[in-house]
């Protein structure tokens, strides 16, 4: 489920990528809140490229740290806390 705050963050501020990027996170994340596809993965999905989708995955982590970057055993993830609750 996504939280309501999250929801019309993305309905009045996001751009066309940012609301696919959380999309399509959202169908390929596990139980943990690990995103599991690479970055070429995702840009191949969401019809962008691999440098501007890094960048909007950057962004979001500044800013509303929707995705935080994870390293474990050696591979870099992408955690993202889509369907956290809210603080």
């Amino acid at each position: 489920m996504i939280y309501e705050e999250t929801y019309h963050y993305l309905l009045r501020n996001a751009s066309f990528t940012v609301f696919d990027t959380c999309l399509y996170s959202l169908l390929h994340i596990d139980w943990e809140g690990v995103v599991q596809r690479s970055l070429h993965q995702m840009a191949q999905g969401i019809g962008t490229t691999k440098k501007y989708l890094y960048q909007t995955l950057k962004k979001l982590s500044n800013k509303q740290q929707v995705f935080i970057p994870v390293e474990s055993n050696g591979e870099k993830n992408i955690y993202s806390n889509l369907l956290d609750r809210p603080s």
